[in-house]
């Protein structure tokens, strides 16, 4: 399954910038999937506490279990 990740690192962008940034790539995301014309439904999650992104996949176990170990990678980032 393809994994995909955008880190800017330092740059330096506006709140209201960063979230336009967001909106746009969950838009492009979204539209990519709804082409794909699954047969079944996927499991769509915008991760929280995370400000930013979307995790999306078959089974909404699957996508938990992945936003686990996100939210794991990005504590030891830190």
């Amino acid at each position: 399954m393809p994994r995909f990740v955008i880190d800017l690192g330092d740059m330096e962008m506006s709140n209201a910038a960063a979230e336009a940034l967001n909106a746009e790539l969950q838009k492009v995301a979204l539209s990519h999937v709804a082409d794909l014309r699954m047969e079944k439904p996927l499991a769509i999650r915008f991760p929280r506490p995370f400000p930013w992104g979307i995790i999306i996949g078959p089974e909404f176990d699957d996508v938990l279990r992945s936003q686990k170990r996100l939210e794991s990678a990005f504590q030891e980032l830190r």
